[in-house]
């Protein structure tokens, strides 16, 4: 079908997918429906994956970047499959060329394929000129990232990932993320979890974010470990650079971060840490809402 001539212009958005990071992941017992209760500190780097949107007569997905060779295409890519089922069920008439760079590593626990699917919602409702913000919770089918990536801002985020509470105010804090060069099968650290246990209370504090993440854990770290041992290698060097403040897995890792008291303390370790391992991902960034 034929687009109105007033879409097929040249209009052209670009949305960054930032990258997720748990700051704290406590898991519950697996429900009856399979999923696991999660209560989560999350927050956003300052750089991600880049996408651009186009107007078209259909949807498409070209690839670039680092990591572009690692990432599902077609049918099996989660962008082109959230992007075609919310325009078909909102009857959005919109259609977008999209072109990814893609800078994060894939199956990494940051998020990558739900930032992307949730940057090219974004780029959808920017075409169609609608908001979604308020409905986000409708795209939990996609994964449970999505809704949140999909806001991306600092927030505490509950169930399954449809309850998110945006916690405003908390400023940013400097990080490292590094990824060993290895992925891990979210479904898999899971099903490991549900027969090694789930975890026991925890109660988050109040005060920067620094205080909170401190005051947490990730239930998934050890699990993790077991089956990709390199992981505590990883926690372990984040560790050791100069004024570390603390040092986590992400999400169902393998990706690990360490927040530092400042930028060039957090650069310098990035610094040492890829010279020390060429074959690591390695990045400085400020993790937060940004200014």
């Amino acid at each position: 079908m034929s687009k109105p001539e007033n879409l097929l212009v040249e209009t052209a958005w670009r949305e960054t997918a930032r990258a997720k990071v748990n700051l704290t992941l406590h898991v519950g017992a697996a429900q009856d429906n399979g999923y696991h209760p999660l209560h989560s500190l999350v927050v956003f780097a300052d750089f991600g994956d880049m996408l651009d949107g186009q107007i078209a007569e259909d949807f498409s997905l070209k690839m670039i970047g680092p990591f572009a060779g690692d990432t599902p295409g077609g049918g099996d890519n989660l962008l082109m499959t959230a992007a075609r089922v919310i325009a078909e069920n909102n009857y959005v008439e919109a259609r977008l060329a999209y072109k990814l760079n893609k800078k994060l590593p894939v199956a990494s626990g940051i998020g990558g394929g739900s930032a992307d699917a949730a940057a090219a919602l974004r780029l959808l409702s920017r075409a169609d000129h609608v908001d979604w913000s308020e409905h986000a919770e409708s795209f939990l089918p996609f994964g449970a990232d999505v809704p949140v990536c999909f806001l991306s801002r600092t927030c505490i985020m509950e169930g399954v990932g449809e309850q998110i509470m945006p916690w405003p105010g908390l400023g940013q804090v400097p990080a490292i993320l590094v990824n060993p060069g290895k992925s891990l099968s979210t479904k898999d650290v899971f099903d490991k979890f549900d027969i090694v246990g789930v975890s026991s209370k925890f109660s988050l504090s109040a005060g920067s974010l620094l205080d909170m993440a401190k005051s947490g854990r990730n239930d998934l770290q050890a699990i993790a470990i077991r089956e990709l041992p390199v992981i505590e290698t990883v926690i372990d060097e984040i560790r050791g650079q100069a004024d570390c403040q603390l040092s986590r897995m992400s999400g169902s890792g393998a990706t690990c971060f360490g927040l530092f008291s400042s930028q060039a303390k957090a650069k310098l370790a990035a610094k040492i840490i890829k010279k020390s391992h060429p074959d690591w991902w390695v990045v400085a960034t400020m993790l937060g809402d940004m200014p």
